[in-house]
């Protein structure tokens, strides 16, 4: 026993383990399971994408939507796993970008950041254009005037920047919470509805003439998943991130997928009970919420489903900032951008170069009077395709990472091959139906942003001097039996 207090009390180095992480000055293991989740559900923002993505997915595929959400959720479990093979190995701060590093290598990293860095991008401009437009929606006694639209946005953006900077503890609680109150809100709804119009269960399968379409309401669909492996982001702040994170994104798809099917059949349903064309509807669940009789709950959902847009821009912001910090430390970036606040550990110097261009360009379109429809769907259909190319490489990657470590078996190999060439498909599918219609803006900004981004990160990476490949958190003296414990983990830079 006295060796055993001794080995304890003064332990002996262990070879190859430092006692400070490769990426210094993030809150070290700070963060639990339930902050994890609130940054994947907050990610995927399952309250707005409920609202808006069943009437888009009506639109495009008639009959066959709710069987389309169905296929997307699995095509997004599938993903899950796949993203899981590094996510119970590996704890990065670079997410899928340094996840694709580690498989297809330094080459593909690039494509996949880039990608990943606009389909955050994109989504947080239409997130916050989305929150600012539904909060003025939802308070009338503010005016509906351009001026009255960018003051709603630069307050969003002041609050936006103060919650990244608070830390991830803050904006975790925060995000989490409000998708909790809001998706309860939603439910009440779905339920009071349901109470009163039957559920059609025959929307669930497609008629013969709604076969057609379904490959194009799977696109659709798609889009309302995208965002839930931004808890993997949180490798490096997560509390035992090899077992929580891979949690966290396979029950955050789940219980969305349900979320989704549940709000799809009742919409259905109820407009069907009310004669109405679903597909022709803004806010599909105020107008069923005008046809039973409870027009109050309109400007409360408008409210909610405002925070809840703003909500996901915080989750989605998140895991920009913490992409740039994870290139800033592989020599891809200025060191400056990599630094982190002492007191909190949020990443700053990200910070301080992401939000300022993230709130100006809503807050532009804004200002110069853009047609929200038209922005709105140009950003959704760009930020769609940057993440279905995201996951694409990730499930490329799963395979080659397993045969390099030797834990290749036959069932990981054979789900991502699927999941590579359905994404692949549904990628396909998705540029060809989108660029041949009015979201050919979308496809165009796209492609242009993404090879505009693809050449300047070649480009600063041929230059750089300090470049190293795929910095991920490894053990460290403190968190060694005996290890020296610090607030984090003695992690200043």
């Amino acid at each position: 026993m006295e060796e055993l207090a001794r080995a304890i009390a003064r332990p002996d180095p262990v070879p190859g383990v430092q006692d400070a992480s490769a990426l210094s000055g993030l809150a070290r293991r700070s963060v639990g399971f339930f902050d994890v989740l609130g940054q994947s559900v907050a990610g995927l923002a399952p309250a707005a994408a409920a609202t808006t993505v069943p009437v888009i997915t009506v639109a495009v595929a008639a009959g066959g939507s709710v069987l389309s959400i169905v296929i997307a959720a699995l095509v997004s479990l599938a993903v899950a796993t796949c993203i899981n093979v590094f996510a119970r190995r590996v704890s990065a701060a670079g997410s899928l970008y340094t996840f694709i590093a580690l498989g297809l290598g330094r080459r593909a990293s690039v494509v996949g950041g880039a990608a990943l860095l606009l389909g955050y991008g994109f989504v947080t401009v239409f997130e916050l254009f989305a929150a600012g437009h539904f909060l003025v929606s939802a308070l009338p006694v503010l005016g509906d005037g351009r001026a009255t639209g960018v003051v709603a946005l630069v307050t969003l953006g002041g609050a936006f920047a103060w919650i990244l900077l608070g830390g991830i503890r803050l904006s975790a609680r925060v995000t989490l919470v409000i998708e909790i109150v809001t998706v309860t809100a939603i439910l009440a709804l779905v339920a009071t509805t349901l109470a009163r119009v039957p559920l059609d269960l025959a929307a669930v399968l497609p008629t013969p003439e709604d076969l057609p379409s379904l490959p194009l309401g799977i696109v659709i669909a798609m889009t309302a998943f995208v965002g839930f492996e931004s808890a993997a982001s949180l490798g490096v702040e997560a509390k035992r991130p090899l077992a929580t994170i891979p949690r966290v994104l396979l029950c955050t798809v789940a219980a969305a997928g349900v979320l989704f099917v549940v709000v799809a059949l009742t919409e259905v349903s109820a407009f069907r009970s009310l004669g109405i064309e679903l597909g022709e509807s803004d806010a599909p669940l105020g107008d069923i919420a005008r046809a039973i009789d409870l027009p109050w709950i309109v400007t409360a959902l408008d409210l909610l489903i405002a925070v809840s847009f703003f909500a996901a821009a915080v989750a989605a912001t998140t895991a920009i900032v913490r992409i740039v910090f994870s290139m800033a430390h592989e020599g891809l970036l200025p060191v400056s951008i990599g630094r982190t606040s002492p007191r909190t550990g949020a990443p700053r110097g990200a910070i301080a170069v992401a939000v300022p261009l993230l709130v100006a360009v809503p807050v532009a379109l804004r200002a110069v009077g853009a047609d929200l429809s038209l922005a709105m769907h140009t950003l959704l259909v760009a930020s769609g395709a940057s993440f279905i190319l995201a996951y694409a490489l990730v499930c490329a990657s799963a395979p080659i990472f397993l045969v390099r470590i030797g834990e290749a078996t036959l069932w990981p190999i054979a789900r991502a091959a699927i999941a590579v060439v359905v994404l692949g498909g549904v990628l396909v599918t998705f540029i060809a139906v989108a660029g041949s219609s009015l979201s050919g803006v979308g496809v165009a900004a796209f492609a242009g942003v993404l090879v505009a981004a693809i050449a300047t990160l070649t480009i600063v990476r041929r230059r750089s001097t300090r470049l190293v490949r795929a910095v991920h958190d490894v053990p460290i003296t403190s968190d060694l039996l005996g290890g020296e414990p610090t607030a984090r983990s003695g992690e200043r830079p």
